[in-house]
């Protein structure tokens, strides 16, 4: 066998121990998977690390972990952060803060103000869609939809409902 290689059986092995969790290679060494490490590869826990990866909750799992909250709480959608329940559900886009009352406001960055409603622009002209329609809100501005009964269509070449 070449130096460093080890023969087992009349074969030239090159790790006398397997990388069950990566590849060998070279002579006892290693390459391993992610979410594992050391000479053979064995499983990191990535919950006893010093620098914890969750923000509330950690459960190691094979080559890898998953975050979970304390009740009251949801996992965020970067994975890793827990926010309170009631600031999910408003979908702030900057996230939000709950009052001592209970009551949830969304918060906004330097330079920027809340809206006081986003409801304006459907409540500001009563007539602001076109017969047969409805005005529904949408994120900083509205569409006009067919109220119920009435199907969108092509009529002398407008679009009418």
């Amino acid at each position: 066998c070449c130096l460093g290689w080890r023969g087992v059986n009349g074969m030239c092995q090159l790790c006398k121990k397997a990388c069950v969790n990566g590849k060998c290679v070279g002579p006892d060494k290693c390459f391993c998977s992610t979410g594992y490490k050391g000479p053979q590869c064995d499983q990191v826990n990535e919950c006893g690390l010093l620098r914890r990866p969750c923000s509330q909750h950690c459960m190691n799992t094979y080559g890898s972990y998953h975050c979970y909250c304390e009740p009251g709480y949801t996992l965020s959608a970067d994975g890793y952060t827990c926010i309170e329940a009631a600031c999910f559900s408003l979908r702030c886009q900057f996230g939000c803060q709950m009052e001592g009352g209970g009551e949830v406001h969304c918060l906004c960055p330097p330079g920027l103000h809340l809206a006081a409603d986003n409801k304006t622009e459907c409540q500001r002209d009563a007539d602001v869609c076109p017969p047969r329609r409805t005005c529904r809100n949408t994120f900083g501005s509205f569409v006009c939809v067919c109220r119920d009964g009435f199907v969108l269509g092509t009529l002398q070449g407008s679009v009418k409902c």
